[in-house]
């Protein structure tokens, strides 16, 4: 958010435009400034509230410190001049509601407890509970999901503990939101797995199919941080995992342990995928990208006049390169959701 905008802002709210919810919101980040802060400043000068603001909301995220309310109503110039700064600074459309979404599932926020359903798995084996529009999750032993008897008009929201398996319905209208401990999974139509630690200090998403977005469950600080700019969400595709640890809000984006392809192909069309007759490597490279949907970057461009000769049908990705690299004398490397193949040393 630029200080041009900050500042227009500000103006909206002495003008006395601002809705309830943006005075909510007032209210919650009124902490930001030290009483020191406000003790010295006259009461009409607006920008010098707002420059200590904006320092202020700065130093918060360099030192990684959550902001302590403490409402102070001892003054109506106080007061009006703090929530103008604040409310200019934090009211931006769409943050406060979607703030509202991470925090708490609205179907819960809502009260609607003779709605709401949960189910557990006591068993050794998957348990599949189906959703109203048939999507479904396959809870591994321990795990629950708690979800209403019916969705939101706009939006589809479960809470799962634990680690679970979900073939979600494409809605493109009603995104389904999956909230797991420390980290909320977004999706129109996709496959994916949950996974919560059972130590409680990471939290790993994984794509089957189609496209997720995983952003924290945020705190007040997190949001401000979001609006500055610094965004934590990960946009995840499929054979890619992300892992969230708790210690310090951070993501860990790599490859699944066994990728597959991104379709399922009848054994005729994979032998002939992948039954290479004097190939330059360039094109067998171009068929493993296409097929698991993995970027590939050959780093020594001389390895391009090498070619292969053999049947990869029947190997797994990892073997795949195996064969191919010893085939070329080549190696190669797994750097975030990249392989990398270069020249054998």
């Amino acid at each position: 958010m630029s200080r041009e905008a900050f500042h227009l802002l500000l103006d909206r709210y002495l003008e006395g435009t601002c809705t309830a919810e943006e005075k909510r919101v007032v209210e919650e980040l009124y902490g930001m400034l030290d009483k020191a802060d406000l003790e010295e400043i006259n009461p009409r000068e607006i920008t010098t509230i707002e420059q200590k603001l904006w320092d202020r909301i700065h130093t918060d995220i360099s030192t990684g410190s959550e902001p302590v309310p403490e409402i102070q109503r001892s003054g109506v110039w106080r007061w009006t001049a703090v929530a103008a700064a604040i409310t200019g600074f934090c009211l931006i459309t769409g943050y406060l509601f979607f703030k509202e979404q991470v925090s708490s599932p609205q179907f819960i926020s809502a009260g609607l407890s003779n709605d709401i359903k949960q189910q557990l798995n006591l068993d050794g084996k998957p348990k599949k509970v189906i959703f109203e529009d048939g999507s479904y999750v396959l809870l591994e032993s321990n795990a629950s999901i708690k979800y209403p008897s019916h969705f939101l008009k706009d939006k589809r929201e479960v809470v799962l503990e634990g680690t679970g398996f979900f073939q979600i319905s494409p809605d493109a209208s009603r995104p389904f939101m999956v909230y797991s401990k420390d980290v909320v999974t977004k999706v129109l139509g996709t496959s994916f797995e949950v996974r919560a630690n059972a130590d409680n200090s990471a939290t790993e998403i994984a794509v089957k199919t189609g496209k997720v977005a995983v952003s924290p469950i945020y705190s007040r600080l997190d949001l401000v941080d979001d609006i500055l700019g610094h965004t934590k969400e990960v946009i995840l595709t499929p054979n890619q995992k992300t892992v969230f640890k708790a210690a310090d809000h951070s993501f860990e984006q790599s490859l699944v342990t066994d990728p597959e392809p991104l379709y399922v192909a009848n054994k005729t069309e994979v032998k002939e995928l992948f039954s290479f007759n004097d190939a330059p490597l360039a094109e067998v490279v171009a068929t493993l990208k296409k097929t698991y949907g993995i970027d590939f970057q050959i780093e020594d461009q001389s390895l391009l006049d090498n070619t292969f000769t053999g049947d990869l049908t029947e190997q797994n990705l990892y073997n795949k390169l195996d064969f191919l690299c010893a085939a070329v004398k080549a190696s190669y490397e797994v750097s975030g959701t990249t392989i990398i193949i270069k020249s054998k040393k």
